[in-house]
């Protein structure tokens, strides 16, 4: 949990540092997806005339598989803007824990790339472009010619 005091940021910003474990970002393990780190928190909240701003970066290591070629991926990911304001906040302490939790899922990827010039698989014979050519590329023979039609028609 990420909490502190209200009555001792109104002297000093305060600095909120640690790891909270992966299983805290709720991301159930998948193939697709798995959070295999801790996520890492460097905050300072501080008093402004209105509130409390926290500001600071979180990050965490992700892994699964790529969403083009299915090869095995790991990267980190980490959101270096967070900014949370809270309007007068009530109470002696000040639990930010789940807002943090949100901005580190916003910075989540949809789909895992081992590379943004993944090639991916070939969707006929399902080889991996990235490590061989096929040939049922430029095959137009037995490819799905429903569409073929179309080729002819003169506008």
């Amino acid at each position: 949990m990420i909490k502190f005091s209200l009555a001792r940021l109104e002297k000093e910003p305060i600095e909120l540092v640690g790891e909270e474990p992966p299983e805290w970002l709720e991301i159930p393990a998948s193939e697709l997806l798995d959070v295999v780190a801790p996520v890492h928190y460097d905050l300072l909240a501080k008093a402004v005339s209105s509130g409390a701003l926290v500001e600071g970066k979180v990050r965490t290591c992700v892994a699964g598989s790529c969403g083009r070629c299915l090869e095995p991926v790991t990267c980190e990911i980490e959101n270096s803007g967070v900014c949370l304001f809270y309007e007068a906040p009530e109470g002696d302490e000040l639990d930010i824990t789940e807002d943090v939790r949100a901005e580190m899922l916003v910075e989540l990827p949809m789909t895992l790339l081992c590379s943004e010039e993944c090639r991916g698989l070939c969707t006929r014979c399902g080889v991996n472009l990235n490590h061989e050519k096929c040939g049922c590329r430029n095959d137009k023979n037995g490819s799905d010619n429903r569409w073929g039609a179309l080729d002819n028609l003169k506008l």
